[in-house]
């Protein structure tokens, strides 16, 4: 997908966990980041259903004791993950932040939200409906046309 896969194998230096971990710690005092915070980190007020639904399912991605908050541990990997990560790995992230039925594949239903919420996040004037670009996505990807 064009994407450089610099400093994959390079492990997380202490050096640069510390600074991470000042700025963690001043966001959340607590040591526990909650869904609200996350939105806020990321500018987004969910004024839409579709995005607050993705905002959640990202912060449920990195919450991976499934406390409802991300803690300092979770927090590294997810930094590492999406920075660092092998691009292997951050695609099957993507590909299950994406599959919201969790049947292993994407149906027009889920890849229709995905871009109608990037779309919202975004906020480009784009040419095309979500409608549009999903289907265009399915025209080109969907060899078997079974709509998966």
């Amino acid at each position: 997908m064009g994407q450089i896969q610099s400093d994959e194998d390079k492990e997380v230096e202490l050096a640069e966990i510390q600074p991470l971990y000042t700025k963690f710690m001043r966001v959340c005092p607590s040591g526990a980041l909650h869904l609200h915070e996350f939105r806020k980190i990321f500018g987004v007020q969910s004024t839409s259903e579709d995005e607050a639904l993705y905002m959640e399912t990202l912060f449920k991605s990195f919450d991976t004791n499934r406390d409802d908050v991300i803690d300092f541990m979770e927090f590294v990997a997810a930094v590492h993950l999406v920075l660092r990560g092998k691009l292997e790995d951050r695609l099957k992230w993507s590909f299950k932040v994406y599959d919201r039925d969790d049947n292993g594949k994407l149906d027009r239903q889920e890849v229709k939200r995905v871009i109608k919420v990037i779309c919202q996040l975004k906020k480009n004037h784009i040419h095309m409906t979500p409608s549009d670009i999903c289907d265009r996505i399915f025209e080109i990807l969907d060899e078997n046309n079974d709509g998966q």
